[in-house]
């Protein structure tokens, strides 16, 4: 169901795209061949159209409306994103550079010349240039702070700039734009296009988050350590019951104290819902994971989600094989519980460096006395350990699970042992469409 409701998706965004290409080649089309200033600002034309586009399917892909974020997932929304935004980079500097290079040919004057009159003479091409430079500004931002390895929180702030770059640069079009004023139907269908990816950008990614968490009121209801480096917090709030969340999926916090309010992390609930309270689980790994012990008790929390598709979806009927490394337990501690109630063949590789980093020890040792299941803890750097050391690779899941071609593969964990277990996998013969995963990342 989900993979046809994909196709329908993409051929919903390539309609959108053939319906610019037709009214571009009803106008401009007629004069591509003509000369060689003409080629150039047909394409120059036709650059911005797919700029423009471009834009557009950015904030629609991180706009989290529900109906194409529960088909896709948020981290492949978010990959696909990351692409995008490099051809809408590429799109947005072709723009200006072939109009200013055919109008400058065709009048006979200098492209400085031609650059000048178009920013003084048009209709808000000077806030287009804005634009330009703001997007300019976001994407070299953008590379400096992942280069850098700075907060989230700064790549956010330098990302807000995108909003008025769009805004800037969505005049000039309706203004100037040759192909949308030849035609009353692309001049309607382009304004309506703004404004439904707008209208559904500012609804889900702002007014029902603030929603819900007015309703649901979330606070700290307590807060409990799992072992040296890890802590559990335990949110309550008014009728959680009605929340809609599955095992499996994350949410978006903002912790409401001063020193944290500022600050949106990504994190997945550890446990199966029970309408009295959600929990997550949180590695102390930077500063502000670092400081969540430190939060009190009734501390108030903005919660945006739930998110993702690392759900019970996938299972069918079929056994399953989770491989879980270090903090990656989480989502699989609540989707195994899911899953194990629903009376399904369940198989855990937990890997970790030391028994010490493991979590959920003693829960997962509850979940397999009572429901039978296989967990198989991998430990890489204790050598007391009397059972699997090592990493788990495709010669651990090989000799460990026998029966792996016959089970679907849920996996979570680091990055780096994401990757080297889905090489694995794929060496041992399994399927892509039955490794499933996400990477939690709001970039």
């Amino acid at each position: 169901m989900k993979s046809g409701t994909r196709k329908v998706w993409k051929l919903f965004l390539a309609l959108n795209a053939a319906v610019i290409l037709f009214f571009w080649w009803k106008t401009s089309g007629l004069i591509l061949f003509e000369n060689k200033a003409s080629t150039l600002i047909a394409f120059g034309r036709l650059f911005g159209l797919f700029a423009a586009y471009s834009i557009l399917f950015q904030f629609f892909l991180m706009g989290r409306n529900p109906l194409l974020e529960k088909i896709f997932g948020l981290d492949k929304l978010s990959r696909v994103h990351h692409t995008n935004g490099k051809v809408a980079v590429a799109l947005i500097l072709f723009h200006p550079i072939f109009l200013v290079a055919g109008y400058s040919l065709a009048s006979g004057i200098g492209a400085w010349a031609q650059f000048i009159e178009f920013i003084t003479q048009y209709p808000h091409v000077i806030w287009a240039f804005v634009g330009l430079l703001l997007f300019t500004f976001v994407v070299a931002s953008s590379l400096y702070i992942s280069f850098r390895r700075l907060k989230y929180e700064t790549w956010y702030l330098v990302h807000l700039a995108v909003y008025l770059a769009a805004f800037a640069s969505f005049w000039h079009q309706i203004a100037n734009g040759t192909d949308l004023l030849s035609s009353r139907f692309f001049y309607v269908y382009w304004i309506a296009l703004y404004a439904i990816v707008f209208v559904s950008h500012l609804f889900f990614r702002f007014v029902r988050p603030v929603h819900v968490s007015l309703k649901h009121k979330f606070v700290i209801a307590e807060i409990r350590r799992e072992n040296y480096n890890t802590v559990s917090i335990y949110i309550g709030g008014r009728d959680l019951s009605s929340f809609r969340i599955k095992p499996g999926q994350f949410m978006i916090f903002r912790f409401l104290k001063r020193g944290f309010w500022w600050q949106a992390h990504p994190f997945s609930l550890s446990k199966m819902p029970d309408g009295q309270t959600l929990r997550i689980t949180v590695k102390e790994l930077g500063d502000f994971t670092r400081k969540i012990s430190k939060l009190e008790v009734g501390t108030k929390i903005y919660i945006d989600g739930p998110y993702g598709i690392f759900t019970d979806f996938f299972g069918l009927n079929r056994p399953i094989l989770f491989i879980a490394g270090g903090i990656g337990i989480t989502p699989i501690r609540s989707l195994m519980e899911e899953m194990l109630r629903q009376g399904k063949n369940v198989v855990l590789l937990y890997g970790n460096k030391t028994a010490q980093d493991i979590i959920f020890r003693k829960e997962l040792e509850e979940l397999s006395a009572k429901y039978g299941s296989r967990i198989i803890h991998v430990l890489s750097e204790d050598k007391n350990f009397e059972g699997e050391i090592g990493r788990i690779d495709q010669e651990k899941i090989s000799k460990l699970v026998p029966d792996f071609r016959e089970r679907e593969v849920y996996l979570c964990g680091p990055t780096a042992m994401m990757d080297s277990v889905q090489k694995g996998l794929a060496m041992l013969g399994v399927s892509k469409s039955k490794i499933h995963f996400e990477k939690f990342s709001l970039r």
